[in-house]
């Protein structure tokens, strides 16, 4: 998969009409090692979104002055003067919000577009691999010049919109953005509920994990690795409000903090609290070599954990012993909770990763040395526009 990904805040100028804006922008993969190079060009278009208490308007941007994505491409600058009304909005203070996309058969817009591309329907639009658009406020009280946001559709496109929202923060570095495993797990759990009939969500794994979720009265889940918190928020957004309760508890090291904060903060002002249900959603500090030694922060010890999960963690495969050590530590807290006579407990981990190369295959001689048994494996292929075929891997795990 491909993201757009601004480079700089958009600049705002006056112009002989009124106001101009200027877009510095490149398509890469999650890690920005590569550049979308597409066989023929692609189509863009940047839109303007207003968003006023009497209506919400859009209005394209591009459509007077062609943009595209041409093969061999690494930047986009391309500049538009505003529409009067777009003028009107920002001199009102209403919130304007711009969006660089392409068109609607390539765009990764959310959970209905990621599983067609991978495999569900491979005769339509996707196939060949998608783009992220990037949302950034140009106006309003929620602008912010260091960041851009992910908008990303929760169900169908025949149901009203239901969007969950992530924070990145704008530049060239690849830390604090969405990667393609937190993307696609997020949307193969997210179908089992808005979109039950795919073969992703009944698959093994996918079911085993609605078993999880509908049959507990309280469910207690912990992510390691949350980065800005796609796969956290995600879960939370879609958790059946038919459930029990349930806490997430984020966790990351503290350089992730303020950003996955930043988005348990959206997603909570984004929805009301009968949206939420009654699922609560935490953060906590967490350093992997702190974990194996069994050193957890105060939210980690007040909770026995039902499953862990985590996605694009094992690219590092430096820390991968520490990761390891960290699962079994959480297992042992766990097993602690148990009373004298009860039954043993047994912990689960879900974990998405794209493979990027074959030495993170020691993740499974690692789990298999310290008890950790593979229940199920689940494999979605990801098309890439203008390369190879990738795949997001799923695996739940189980020690007991």
């Amino acid at each position: 998969m491909h993201y757009v990904r601004l480079l700089r805040p958009p600049k705002l100028a006056p112009s002989k009409r009124g106001m101009q804006t200027e877009l510095v922008f490149t398509i890469t993969t999650d890690l920005g090692d590569s550049f979308l190079c597409p066989s023929e060009p692609i189509d863009l278009a940047v839109t303007a979104d207003i968003y006023s208490p009497s209506a919400d308007v859009s209005c394209e941007l591009s459509e007077r002055r062609k943009l595209q994505w041409l093969p061999g491409s690494r930047v986009a600058k391309p500049g538009y003067e505003l529409p009067p009304m777009v003028v009107n909005a920002m001199m009102s203070g209403d919130a304007v919000e711009l969006c660089v996309g392409t068109a609607s058969s390539f765009s990764a817009e959310g959970v209905q577009s990621i599983l067609s591309s991978s495999g569900e329907n491979p005769s339509q639009g996707g196939a060949g691999g998608l783009v992220m658009p990037v949302r950034v406020a140009l106006n309003g009280p929620d602008a912010d010049n260091d960041i851009s946001t992910r908008k990303f559709r929760l169900g169908a496109a025949s149901e009203p919109p239901e969007y969950l929202e992530v924070e990145e923060e704008i530049g060239e570095s690849i830390a604090r953005h969405v990667w393609d495993a937190g993307v696609v797990a997020l949307s193969a759990i997210a179908g089992i509920y808005k979109f039950p009939r795919l073969h992703s969500s009944q698959h093994p794994c996918m079911q085993a994990l609605r078993r999880m979720f509908d049959d507990s009265e309280a469910m207690n889940i912990l992510e390691l690795g949350c980065g800005v918190g796609i796969l956290g928020t995600g879960l939370c957004a879609v958790y059946p409000r038919g459930a029990g309760d349930c806490t997430i508890l984020m966790t990351d090291l503290d350089e992730a903090e303020g950003r996955a904060r930043s988005n348990i903060a959206l997603l909570k002002h984004n929805r009301s609290g009968s949206q939420l249900g009654n699922t609560n959603i935490l953060y906590e500090n967490l350093n992997w070599d702190h974990g194996r030694q069994g050193r957890f922060g105060r939210q980690v010890r007040l909770r026995r954990w039902d499953l862990v999960m985590l996605s694009d963690c094992t690219y590092n495969v430096d820390m991968l012993p520490a990761l390891v050590g960290t699962l079994s530590a959480l297992h042992a807290s766990n097993v602690k909770w148990v009373a004298d006579g009860d039954e043993p407990v047994s912990t689960r981990v879900f974990l998405a990763t794209k493979p990027r190369h074959a030495s993170e295959q020691a993740l499974f001689d690692l789990m298999a040395g310290d008890g950790w048994q593979t229940l199920e494996t689940q494999i979605l292929p990801l098309p890439v526009l203008g390369g190879e075929r990738e795949s997001v891997e799923m695996y739940l795990f189980e020690k007991a």
